[in-house]
């Protein structure tokens, strides 16, 4: 998978003007983006931290930081098998977590 697709599928739900690079801005776009609870985008941060090798849980830090040049050249080296799987545990993240606590992304 070509990292500007990655870029161009993901960046909606990481969208973030900040230059200080933090997890804090997952669980701010997540609540941005999807209109979750904080305690909703708390568990996504959390379950994609574990499930996540700390390289490509960086990737995701970035870009949800809106640095997708640095976020994008992180997830280009992955195979494509390994950035299917970041994807796959992102979405499962979303999903276990929403699901859980009885939400709906909007």
């Amino acid at each position: 998978m070509n990292w500007r697709v990655w870029v161009a599928v993901t960046a909606p739900m990481f969208l973030s003007a900040c230059s200080h690079v933090s997890d804090q801005a997952i669980v701010d776009n997540c609540r941005a983006g999807g209109g979750l609870t904080v305690a909703t985008c708390e568990c996504v941060r959390s379950e994609m931290k574990g499930a996540l090798d700390a390289y490509s849980y960086d990737a995701m830090v970035l870009l949800a930081n809106g640095r997708d040049e640095e976020a994008g050249a992180r997830l280009g080296r992955l195979t494509e098998r390994d950035q299917v799987a970041v994807a796959a545990v992102m979405m499962s993240a979303y999903f276990m977590c929403a699901s859980s606590s009885g939400e709906a992304a909007r």
